[in-house]
């Protein structure tokens, strides 16, 4: 069995799902490994915009299985939300992992509380609860998918509790029951039976819990490696790589950002971009593209194929800047690698002309211009990786396959 990896290579909203959904057709399954319904994938077809968060971007795929593997935390009523509102478009089948952490409705309040209490040192989560239920499932404290097959025996784990915390606990997981029970099996055996499936990333690389710039990043692990073990997929299965990274960079949410355009260029992109939070309905912070990030996201993620995202959003532009290299704001210094403490940084661009076309829908890498073309070029040997997919719209059609 082999696999191929979606994943971005930025703060997320990078148009994974987009990707997803254009290849899911070559595959038996598509996976989704990490994360919960903080996540948010956007998929354009047919003039019909649908979001999904908690569900593969397979769903639109007739007779695709879809498989919320053990690396997620499931809201079983947000994914129900999901369904009924994707409504007759949900056309592909779905199977929950039991072994996926549930996420309760204390969760959600303690997430909430939680970020309160920081203050102005918030980090923007999402409130949904994701990141207090993978701490209970680090204290061993959480209820799995799989407890809601057999609800009275996983409550003996909890006979310590108070009765009255146990009957809340017992009603809500009856009612997550009615609400998923159907879907839940042994996706170990599911997935050990398909022959090529697509493994899709949540957030993206510079959210990862451990290599993002931190605090101002996810609760889960968003890279391959971690993929792999929340899928229960090995490095053996991989074939193929897919980083996903949009012409320009934006994020959602605080934290470093070191090529953010505040003013007048920032909200250009932002408007001729529709950067709006597909989870939040937050603004997304906008920015040119910074390779030094993205060179570490490659590195760490073992890229072997490039997509690169709304490149017509920068069709008006006078002069496009990309950052090659950092300079420390005191000494001087330059280096090219992403630092420790990235705030003592500023970004040391290269101007592009711009190209003035309009590419918006183009589907023939032959009718770009050369203004773009070298940029893209510029990309491909900075980076060492060789571009697969240009898109050029939201649509499923509008993509340029290399």
């Amino acid at each position: 069995m082999q696999t191929d990896v979606v994943v971005g290579l930025q703060w997320g909203d990078e148009g994974k799902g987009k990707i997803v959904d254009l290849i899911a057709n070559n595959y038996n399954a598509i996976i989704r490994a990490n994360g919960g319904n903080n996540a948010g994938h956007s998929i354009s077809i047919n003039d019909k915009e649908y979001a999904v968060h908690s569900l593969p971007s397979g769903v639109l795929q007739k007779e695709m299985d879809n498989i919320i593997a053990p690396g997620c935390v499931v809201n079983p009523n947000a994914i129900v939300k999901e369904i009924n509102t994707l409504g007759e478009d949900f056309i592909g089948n779905l199977f929950i992992s039991d072994r996926c952490p549930l996420i309760m409705s204390y969760h959600i309040e303690e997430d909430i509380k939680n970020e309160k209490n920081k203050g102005i040192n918030s980090i923007g989560t999402t409130l949904k609860g994701i990141g207090p239920c993978y701490a209970s499932l680090k204290n061993r404290d959480v209820f799995f998918a799989g407890d809601l097959l057999n609800i009275e025996n996983s409550l003996l784990r909890y006979s310590h509790l108070e009765e009255n915390i146990i009957d809340k606990i017992r009603i809500e997981l009856n009612l997550y029951k009615d609400l998923i029970g159907k879907f839940i099996c042994d996706t170990f055996s599911l997935i050990q039976k398909q022959e090529l499936t697509l493994l899709e990333g949540a957030q993206a690389t510079m959210l990862d819990n451990l290599y993002g710039t931190y605090p101002y990043v996810t609760s889960s692990n968003t890279i391959v490696s971690s993929l792999l073990s929340g899928s229960s997929l090995n490095h053996s299965n991989v074939r193929n790589v897919i980083g996903v990274t949009k012409a320009y960079a934006t994020r959602v949410g605080n934290g470093p950002f070191i090529t953010e355009e505040t003013g007048e260029i920032g909200e250009k992109i932002r408007i001729i971009g529709k950067e709006i939070g597909v989870s939040t309905g937050r603004k997304r912070r906008t920015g040119w593209l910074d390779l030094v990030q993205l060179n570490y996201a490659i590195q760490l993620n073992g890229i072997n194929q490039l997509s690169i995202m709304k490149s017509d959003v920068l069709d008006s532009f006078e002069e496009i800047k990309i950052c090659i290299a950092y300079q420390n704001i005191e000494t001087k210094q330059k280096i090219n690698y992403i630092p420790f403490n990235l705030e003592l940084y500023e970004p040391i661009y290269q101007i592009f002309e711009g190209w003035n076309t309009k590419t918006y829908g183009e589907t023939n890498i032959k009718n770009l211009p050369q203004k773009l073309i070298d940029y893209l070029r510029f990309i491909e040997t900075y980076s060492n990786v060789e571009i697969k997919y240009i898109s050029t719209g939201p649509e499923r059609n509008q993509t340029i396959v290399i």
